[in-house]
């Protein structure tokens, strides 16, 4: 087979930033090759209208490649099961809740607050206007209005229903005076860009089969591939390649539908593999001339992983609530999200008002790790609980560790034969004070909500050991203005070869009290405009 023609811009992974600096430079007419190791998943193959549609969330539907154990993913050692990852056209925006929030103007300048963690080289300012432009391309809901935020733009669509547990948890907030206001979400209440509102199924968690949840294999690659983008499929990446003057030329990759290796030329590269996949194919591009892997003479490559802390609570409520249906979210608080050193750490948290759980996982215990009795008390108990539930999501800013970090694996391969990631997290002394502290709040929330039963998971086992709760995978290739502490620019460029760029998750600093997603999406649209402009002058 003839050698791919060479292109303007080659894109690595097709997933929420990908697919946004795809579709932004083929609308500028730039020539731009996307190389995506999975592939495309069908509507109907989500498992909604199944009757096991709960058991499939925790196998060939799990967020964890380790457990899914599909031809499309990859292992990944030592990560206690906890890593969100969809190899696939769309990435992670395939399997995720598209729960929308934005960072604080506070995150980004951590290091002025308490220097534990850097502050960011841009500033929530900088990424305002481009957080309003990606909310109205991926199609977003929510209420405008929200006093723990800076004023914003409009939601492309109005806020999804709170539902009844949602109604029933902002009493309790109220009745504590704390904030809470209706969760952002990349979910359309109603018929936008020619995609349907939501019909509030209730299976967010495996995908969305309208079309109403941003899933960018629906909301960003027709139009990026209508407007002249070549998206690849089944095309594992190998390593990225660079000239004798240390500028990347493309990337070498196995076409895993024919066996046959290929390499695609490119006048600049754009990796967008996500905070594992990102540092893993810049280890695996070692050269004598990047010994340490690419772009790593910092010795940051892999660094300063960052998951979020996260302390989960499950609440039964005697009014019934029906969380199994409706958008998976309904509430967001601020209440606790900027830092207060009388609490005894730095950093806060937000609190993720999230509805019940279907049948099958009421059964076996949700999140609280606690399953319905067996024997003659267990049809009683799951009437007085199924329907009852409301689950709150304590989510916190972890700090930056340097150990904290991804690597290449001695010993475990992928399918291809090349080294796997290997995951080393532990939380920092802090987000174990915080973590502590977070327990306290959700038992009054329990109380003020009136809860006949209350359990929270804090992830720790019997054993004391620790198993990593959170799934957002973060900071291994950070931007700063410094290149002896970041892998990256303002610009998402990398210091030392100017023509790649790092365009995912691991290029955030710190990963704040929301989830990351619409801080990506952002930074992704941002740097996109950038490329498209230095592609154009060249």
């Amino acid at each position: 087979m003839a050698a791919p023609e060479p292109c303007d811009v080659l894109v690595i992974g097709a997933g929420a930033a990908g697919a946004i600096v795809t579709r932004v430079l083929a609308a500028a007419g730039i020539k731009v090759v996307c190389l995506e190791q999975g592939g495309w998943t069908r509507p109907d193959a989500r498992p909604h209208a199944g009757e096991d549609w709960e058991w499939r969330r925790l196998t060939d539907y799990a967020t964890d490649p380790n457990l899914r154990q599909a031809a499309d993913d990859y292992p990944v050692e030592g990560n206690d099961e906890h890593t969100l990852m969809w190899n696939g056209v769309g990435g992670s925006t395939s399997i995720y809740t598209a729960i929308w929030p934005r960072l604080r103007p506070s995150d980004f300048r951590k290091g002025d607050e308490h220097g534990l963690a850097p502050n960011w080289p841009i500033a929530y300012e900088d990424l305002a206007p481009y957080y309003d432009r990606v909310d109205l391309m991926v199609g977003t809901s929510g209420l405008v209005g929200d006093p723990a935020m800076p004023p914003r733009g409009p939601f492309a669509t109005p806020p999804l229903p709170l539902g009844a547990g949602g109604r029933h948890m902002a009493r309790a907030f109220d009745r504590l005076g704390w904030h809470w206001w209706p969760m952002p979400a990349a979910v359309l209440s109603r018929d936008y860009d020619g995609r349907p509102g939501c019909n509030h199924c209730g299976g967010c968690v495996s995908g969305c089969p309208r079309g109403a949840l941003h899933d960018a294999a629906v909301s960003l690659w027709p139009q990026a591939i209508a407007d002249g983008a070549r998206l690849v499929t089944g095309a594992r990446v190998e390593r990225i390649e660079t000239d004798a003057a240390g500028r990347a030329t493309g990337a070498v990759y196995l076409d895993r539908a024919s066996g046959e290796r290929r390499f695609q030329a490119a006048d600049l590269v754009v990796l967008s593999a996500n905070g594992v996949g990102t540092p893993r194919l810049l280890l695996l591009s070692e050269s004598a001339r990047f010994p340490h892997g690419l772009a790593n003479g910092s010795d940051q490559v892999g660094r300063n992983l960052m998951h979020h802390t996260l302390v989960s609570a499950e609440l039964h409520v005697e009014p019934r609530v029906d969380g199994f249906q409706g958008f998976v979210a309904a509430l967001v608080s601020s209440q606790f999200a900027e830092t207060d050193a009388s609490r005894g750490f730095v950093n806060g948290f937000n609190f993720n008002v999230a509805r019940g759980s279907g049948p099958g996982m009421t059964a076996v215990g949700s999140f609280s790790r606690q399953p319905a009795p067996w024997g003659a008390a267990h049809h009683a108990w799951f009437r007085r609980h199924f329907a009852h539930s409301i689950r709150v999501h304590a989510i916190g800013d972890d700090l930056p560790q340097a150990q904290n970090r991804v690597t290449l694996s001695a010993t475990l391969r992928d399918a291809s034969g090349l080294p796997a990631p290997r995951v080393s997290y532990r939380p920092h002394a802090n987000d174990w004070r915080q973590m502590a502290f977070m327990r306290g709040p959700l038992r009054q929330l329990a109380e003020a909500a009136d809860a006949f039963d209350f359990t929270v998971n804090d992830y720790v086992d019997a054993d004391g050991v620790y198993r990593t709760p959170a799934w957002h995978l973060l900071g291994t290739a950070r931007m700063g203005d410094d290149p002896a502490s970041s892998v990256i620019d303002r610009w998402h460029r990398s210091w030392e070869v100017p023509n790649l760029y790092i365009v995912d998750g691991s290029s955030m600093p710190t990963g704040g009290v929301a989830n990351p997603t619409s801080t990506i999406s952002a930074l992704a649209l941002r740097a996109a405009e950038h490329i498209r402009d230095v592609a154009a002058h060249r």
